[in-house]
């Protein structure tokens, strides 16, 4: 289970990583046939500034989640249920434009792999 555990934070870390720094890629996840993350963010009714400001927090919160990994195990919990929010919120929207099933599935695989994160954490009774 400690292999499940380090491989479901290692999967949420580094998809948000990766796709926070591919915001100009066209991908076939982008929400409201978007070609960029800020056209997608611009579906959704939101603009610039808040893309700006959801990339810093998913993108700190991705590397609180290794931080916790490797070094402060407390930060694993908290970091999981931030990412977790986020990805009922990307939820949320992709639902709110009427997006078709393939651009919701990575946030809620995610929004997945966040709560196996927070129960692995639990079960395996580490400090957090």
């Amino acid at each position: 289970m400690k292999v499940l555990y380090k491989c479901l934070i290692l999967l949420v870390s580094f998809s948000v990583i990766c796709a926070w720094f591919k915001i100009n890629l066209e991908s076939p996840f982008r929400g409201g046939g978007a070609a960029t993350m800020l056209e997608e963010f611009e579906a959704y009714g939101l603009n610039f500034n808040i893309m700006v400001m959801v990339g810093i927090s998913k993108v700190t919160t991705a590397v609180l989640l290794l931080v916790g990994l490797y070094f402060k195990e407390k930060f694993v919990v908290p970091a999981a249920t931030v990412m977790g929010f986020f990805m009922l919120a990307a939820i949320y929207f992709h639902i709110s434009i009427n997006d078709p099933v393939i651009p919701t599935v990575p946030s809620t695989l995610m929004l997945i792999s966040c709560v196996g994160i927070i129960i692995l954490n639990r079960k395996l009774d580490l400090k957090s």
